[in-house]
């Protein structure tokens, strides 16, 4: 699969080394034919192959001057091929460019545990404002994420959709206005994947919360290039059509959709990605453990 990574590479201060700002200086030189037109914290944002000689010579840049070289990985965007789709065995949807807002006054509630705040979506509906994104494309088939959460708003078209397609009713709730219309959806589930059986290696063990005990990983500030996810054959004998990840990734569980899912709303959503999730046939002693206390 093609992986390119948006990345933030700049100096962190005016009493950094001149040594270090002028090969900094000249990475970003060679980067201006990838930048994105966006910016992040008044820094251009570039988008790059993981595989590239010239992201290969920054990584290794900044693992040799990390306290001098401000070195931000936004997000990765993974190019699945027709053959890398068929092989997987399940997927995690990404976030799109488009987002709808919440209300001001109104707080979209997760359950919350006040120790680690790892976060779970409860059977409280979620409100969104009617405009932007969802106004423009209230007729179409599409998504978008949900401002100040972490939950994607499918379109009522899609999910009607997904519905006629069989995956059943239980899996949407409803996300509505204040008038009580409904703009769209979220996943909901009650499957939880079994622990251990979701892997996802860009991310690490942080904790078990000793209050809640839920397993918080954290992401992985020591790895810089896109890492396939994986899950093991009893992940895949547990597999519904919407499941969540037994563990917590900065705060959340995981949303996993199976094959049938992600090919219907692949046929239907022309901006959709996927990361793929891949089985995990690897010996179990290659893999890399995560302590629980």
């Amino acid at each position: 699969m093609e992986v390119n990574v948006e990345i933030v590479l700049s100096y962190n201060d005016e009493e950094t080394d001149w040594k270090v700002k002028k090969n900094i200086s000249k990475f970003i030189y060679r980067l201006k034919k990838y930048r994105t037109g966006n910016r992040f914290s008044g820094e251009y944002i570039y988008k790059i192959n993981q595989d590239s000689e010239l992201y290969k010579q920054i990584i290794e840049f900044y693992k040799s001057n990390r306290k001098d070289v401000e070195f931000i990985c936004l997000d990765y965007d993974v190019k699945v091929s027709d053959e890398e789709f068929e092989k997987a065995k399940a997927f995690v949807l990404c976030f799109p460019e488009y987002y709808c807002e919440e209300y001001e006054d109104i707080e979209n509630e997760y359950s919350e545990c006040e120790s680690c705040h790892s976060k779970e979506k409860t059977n409280s509906l979620f409100y969104a404002q009617p405009k932007g994104y969802i106004k423009k494309h209230e007729n179409d088939y599409g998504f978008a994420g949900l401002d100040g959460t972490g939950e994607l708003l499918l379109l009522p078209k899609l999910v009607e959709k997904l519905k006629k397609s069989g995956v059943d009713k239980k899996y949407f709730q409803p996300i509505i206005s204040k008038s009580k219309k409904i703009l769209g959806y979220t996943f909901i589930t009650d499957n939880i994947l079994p622990q251990k059986s979701y892997i996802d290696e860009n991310y690490k063990f942080e904790n078990q919360c000793e209050k809640c005990e839920r397993i918080n990983m954290t992401e992985n500030e020591n790895i810089f290039h896109f890492i396939p996810k994986r899950i093991t054959e009893e992940g895949i004998k547990n597999l519904k059509d919407v499941n969540k990840t037994y563990e917590f990734y900065d705060e959340y569980r995981e949303i996993v959709i199976n094959k049938k899912v992600a090919q219907i709303i692949k046929e239907n959503v022309p901006y959709v990605k996927f990361y793929p999730v891949i089985l995990d046939n690897r010996n179990l002693n290659s893999r890399r453990p995560f302590k629980i206390s």
